[in-house]
């Protein structure tokens, strides 16, 4: 099996770019101009503009681990990928990995097909645009 890492590929601004543009993402995502009211709806969460909605913590942390993830996919795709190559691999790793993982938990946590879909769609949908940008600017 010939599988390499390069951690040495990663570049710093493009990773930081990928994962500011993938948490925009999420913020038009999650808001009622694409499935936010339905997401809160079948998730049983109150509207964020509530007291103690919307922590800042959760943030920041979903930040960092969304850094954690666009670095990795950086030294997956390695320095040679272009956009094209970045956008199928994050979309691949998406659905391969983060969809099918979201949807075995969901199902024995009797969750809606909704709420798989509207969750795993964003973040294989955030992966695709991460692997996107990496590729054409790394």
């Amino acid at each position: 099996m010939d599988f390499t890492i390069n951690f040495s590929a990663i570049n710093v601004l493009v990773v930081f770019a990928a994962t500011l543009a993938a948490n925009i993402l999420g913020g038009l995502w999650y808001s009622p101009l694409l499935f936010g009211k339905l997401w809160r709806s079948i998730s049983n969460l109150p509207h964020l503009s509530a007291p103690g909605g919307a922590p800042v913590g959760a943030f920041v942390s979903g930040f960092i681990l969304q850094l954690i993830a666009a670095s990795l996919l950086a030294a997956l795709l390695g320095p040679n990928a272009g956009g094209s190559d970045g956008l199928q691999f994050g979309l691949l790793v998406g659905f391969a990995f983060v969809f099918t993982a979201l949807g075995i938990t969901n199902l024995f946590e009797h969750r809606s097909i909704g709420l798989i879909l509207i969750n795993s769609g964003y973040h294989t949908a955030a992966l695709g645009l991460m692997g996107f940008i990496i590729g054409n600017w790394s």
